[in-house]
């Protein structure tokens, strides 16, 4: 809302009026107080009373209004009488009525024409319903009050109920007016098709309790404990009573919670879908890293935070939990052209195993530094101080995780391997790794469209390349207590209050629907520790959350400065309001100023004053942060779906390019949607922006063993059956128990955006990203002259061995040539007839046929893997088989295991198995399934829950 203070302003001209008219002499005091006054300075004012469907809102909550007269907002002074009422006051002088909105996130607003007095009765959304309900439920069975801190675990956000996102759920468990802390609700990265589950865990002592609610149901599926201290029997009970795919995510995540993981950690382990062995390693990789290959920065000149002269590339092998890790914390995404993975373990490569370039693009060198962590010597470790084998079952994991997490708090490097360092990596050798689209000309090096190769191992060594020299960054200083880090949010909001009060009389208030707080903290680190209770300052302060889309934080690589831009926008109006914040490691701050004034328009008005955009970049935000910041806010006022601004989030910011992604998201989820056991995977051809909301959306990547990059060269990516379009990638759709599967390659053909109408690039740009929210949410833009197409074609059913083909990328493999050159006559029942004659002839000697294969998880497979306990398959919460059955997700035979010890003995899974739910097969079928399953079984010792590592 925005309140401003006229009270004053109001009596200064009531007195100037008074004045006048006496000096006159031709009116008295009766007459100031009547018409005369109100004509020059008409007011009115209402009480308005709003009641919300769950009471206690009135106490949690406060409401916004818009009042407009026919299309002009009108801007009002809001009194707070009580709880849930208020006095509005404002100018009288239009003579076409009034109509007032109220607005409350996850609530349904509603409007009425004004009258002295009006009631609200605010309905609530199905969503908020929902996580409502089954947080008082929660608080029922686990009695909060009592408890000494609570998690909540949840897929409610990009998932969707009746139609709709559900992130008004997570709205819901923040009013109800617990313990709950913004920063302890952890939103699992999902689908919009994927159901909503929520766990809520208590903490008492070192003990957890949970319960959990599954596929959208107020019926709890397990309540109980969920700690690592449980026996063999409890972990049994409570993985049979999960139905869905998350038991591993909600214990592994609570355990690394309890244990003290750092909430940095937490959040990308959210990302990624559960706490592991490869998260954890990935984040000890990252701090070892960073640690002795700094990035290198400008020296700081100016009021800006100095600017990166290199930026890392990464050369991953995708199935290892740790890709996602170092991707999340470097910010070096996809979609930032940052990542290549392939199946490179034939060249020497292991799973495990992460190659970072720290490419200086003004040299046009870098240093070549090849890291890991060693599994089988860290659980040696392991078994030796705790007597556990960290290989025996799910619930041992559980300790080992632990254990890793007291590692690393203490020296996160401590479990990172160095196993190369290499320098004077050139340009050719750079674009051979990474691959280049275009052809690369600079001054006498020039170099032609190149696939990329990734973490080719045998090309890398025979470079014979120097050895790299570390450096050993600053410690910096102290570091600041959670209530210190509360205190720079409180501080934050008030300087951003003062100045929007002393400079357009307008207090920032709270609930404030058209108040954004963009910030960087919850992924910078400040003095060395984690920024993420910062935003539970800012929660608490001004209201504001993710789900209310009215806190954006910027996903930034952990060396980046804290910022913050507390940005008011207006419905009815392009200008955006924003005054830009600072925190510096030695407790200063900075404040953005241009031409004197604090409070800055960076509406799309400015971004087409190609003058005032180069003047803000260097006195009004002068980190290098500008075009994250405003492209975000000025997509933001158009109110994006929640998607949306998930992905612009992750990408950290808007463009035209990350926007294909939300169109072939959709476009595969409604026309090749996932039967049972089977699984999404993408091999991306033409990498740019795009893959960072496919990877978001359809819940695929490289740490999930689902997300491949093999960037080709413009000319092998042109479309053959769209004209004007590129073929974009191919997308598997992987049969987890038969073993087969089918691909098609992705086009997409960009929509034609009029923008003649802007002079600047940064105007234009806007116009397109407007244009394709529009588009998005099926509104009609008249800027928009030709739609975006999407289409798949080529669809072929192949083989594990040809699958595994199209990962690796072996040798000059093409993936869109060899799709093509597949053989389209093959039908599913001809792969299934050969398998079975592959299998009755033991001719068969594919030792790891799984859809995504792990030739390095050797030491974490359990040879011994219960065959029933692999049909239950529980592998990754993205990939679980869609049906319009209600229990989608659910494993119709999970756990069938009368003879099988859950925890024990039963074989684990991992990020490359895949496993969907098992659900009923085909009759037909049944042989050939049974004949695989026991032979992967035996071979591959598949696991029942989760892929991790």
């Amino acid at each position: 809302m925005v309140v401003k203070n006229n009270g004053k302003r109001f009596v200064f001209i009531l007195l100037v009026v008074t004045l006048i008219a006496l000096m006159m002499g031709n009116v008295c005091a009766e007459d100031v107080n009547g018409t005369n006054v109100d004509t020059l300075t008409p007011t009115k004012s209402i009480n308005v009373e709003v009641n919300y469907e769950y009471a206690n809102d009135n106490n949690n909550v406060i409401p916004d209004f818009y009042i407009y007269s026919g299309e002009d907002k009108i801007e009002y002074n809001n009194e707070l009488v009580s709880s849930n009422r208020f006095v509005l006051t404002f100018k009288d002088n239009s003579s076409n009525g009034y109509n007032i909105t109220a607005l409350t996130a996850g609530y349904i607003s509603q409007s009425q024409i004004i009258s002295d007095s009006i009631t609200f009765n605010l309905k609530a959304s199905d969503a908020y319903k929902l996580g409502r309900d089954v947080t008082a439920d929660a608080d029922r069975l686990l009695d909060f009050k009592t408890a000494d801190d609570i998690l909540v675990v949840t897929t409610a956000g990009v998932t969707k109920l009746n139609g709709k996102s559900t992130e008004d759920a997570l709205e819901a468990i923040l009013n109800y007016g617990t313990k709950i802390k913004y920063s302890n609700v952890l939103m699992l990265r999902d689908t919009a098709v994927n159901p909503i589950d929520f766990a809520f865990i208590v903490k008492r002592g070192n003990e957890l309790k949970a319960v959990i609610y599954e596929n959208g149901s107020r019926s709890y599926s397990y309540l109980g404990t969920i700690s690592e201290n449980m026996t063999r029997e409890q972990w049994n009970n409570y993985f049979k009573s999960i139905h869905g795919q998350n038991a591993w995510s909600f214990a592994s995540l609570a355990n690394g919670w309890v244990a003290g993981v750092s909430r940095e950690v937490l959040q990308e382990a959210a990302f990624h879908g559960h706490i592991c062995e490869g998260t954890l390693g990935g984040y000890s990789i990252v701090k070892a890293l960073i640690k002795y290959y700094p990035p290198v920065q400008e020296t700081l000149t100016g009021g800006g935070s100095p600017a990166d002269v290199t930026s890392y590339k990464i050369l991953g092998v995708p199935g290892g939990s740790d890709d996602d890790a170092v991707l999340f914390f470097l910010d070096a995404t996809i979609g930032k052209t940052s990542y290549v993975g392939i199946d490179t373990t034939a060249t020497g490569a292991t799973e495990n195993m992460i190659g970072f370039i720290r490419w200086d693009a003004k040299s046009l060198s870098g240093d070549l530094i090849i890291m890991s962590f060693d599994s089988k010597k860290i659980k040696a470790d392991f078994k030796a101080e705790t007597g556990i084998n960290a290989d025996a079952g799910s619930l041992e994991e559980l300790k080992y995780c632990t254990w890793w997490i007291n590692k690393i708090n203490k020296n996160p490097e401590e479990l990172a391997t160095f196993l190369y360092e290499f320098t004077n990596l050139t340009e050719e050798q750079y674009y051979y790794l990474m691959g280049t689209a275009k052809s690369v000309v600079h001054g006498n090096v020039s170099i032609d469209p190149i696939d990329s190769h990734g973490l080719d191992m045998n090309y890398i060594l025979s470079l014979n390349l120097p050895k790299a020299t570390r450096t050993v960054s600053s410690n910096g200083s102290a570091s600041l207590s959670d209530k210190e880090m509360k205190n720079i949010a409180y501080e934050a909001f008030n300087k951003a209050n003062a100045i929007f009060k002393k400079e357009l009389n307008i207090n920032l208030g709270k609930d404030n629907v058209d108040l954004g707080i963009f910030t960087s903290a919850g992924y910078v680190y400040l003095n060395g520790k984690e920024t993420v209770v910062i935003r539970d300052g800012l929660h608490e302060i001004a209201g504001a959350t993710l789900y209310s889309k009215n806190l954006l934080q910027y996903h930034q690589a952990l060396w980046k400065p804290l910022w913050f831009t507390f940005i008011l926008r207006n419905p009815n109006s392009d200008v955006l309001y924003s005054v830009y914040l600072r925190y510096n490691p030695d407790g200063t701050w900075f404040v953005g100023e241009l031409n004197g004034s604090n409070v800055v328009d960076i509406g799309i008005e400015t971004l087409n004053n190609s003058v005032k955009v180069k003047a803000i970049q260097k006195t009004f935000m002068p980190d290098k942060n500008w075009n994250n910041i405003q492209s975000i806010a000025n997509a933001w006022k158009s109110n994006p779906n929640f998607d949306q601004i998930m992905a612009f989030l992750y990408h950290n910011h808007v463009c035209p390019g990350v926007q294909p992604g939300f169109f072939i998201t959709d476009y595969i989820q409604q026309n090749h949607p996932l039967g049972e056991n089977e699984s999404y995977n993408y091999i991306a051809s033409s990498t740019y922006c795009k893959d960072d909301s496919l990877t978001y959306l359809l819940g695929v990547s490289p740490g999930m063993g689902t997300y491949f990059v093999q960037k080709l060269p413009d000319s092998d990516v042109t479309s053959a059956y769209v004209e004007g379009a590129t073929d974009e990638g191919a997308l598997v759709i992987w049969d987890n128990n038969l073993n087969i599967g089918r691909v098609v390659i992705v086009s997409f053909k960009w929509p034609k955006v009029d923008t003649s109408m802007y002079a600047t690039s940064e105007a234009k740009r806007a116009a397109q990203i407007q244009a394709f929210i529009d588009l998005y949410k099926g509104i009609n833009n008249p800027n928009v002259l030709e739609k975006f197409v999407v289409k798949t074609s080529e669809e072929k059913w192949i083989t594990a061995e040809q699958f595994n083909l199209l990962k690796s990328g072996s040798g000059e493999l093409n993936t869109m040539s060899y799709i093509k050159s597949l053989d389209g006559s093959v039908t599913k029942e001809d792969l299934l007839k050969q398998l079975e004659k592959n299998n009755n002839s033991n001719t068969n000697t594919n030792t790891n046929t799984n859809t995504n294969t792990n030739s390095n998880s050797n030491s974490n497979v359990n040879e011994n893997s219960h065959s029933s306990a692999s049909s239950a398959g529980v592998s990754n919460n993205r990939n679980m088989p869609q049906s319009s059955n209600s229990n989608v997700g659910d494993s119709n035979n999970a756990l069938d295991s009368s003879s099988a010890d859950l925890g024990s003995d039963d074989g684990k899974s991992y990020e490359v198995s895949k496993k969907s739910p098992a659900k009923s097969i085909n009759p037909d079928y049944m042989p050939y399934v049974v004949i695989v399953i026991l032979i992967v079984g035996i071979l591959v010792g598949v696991g029942y829950m989760k892929h991790r590592k």
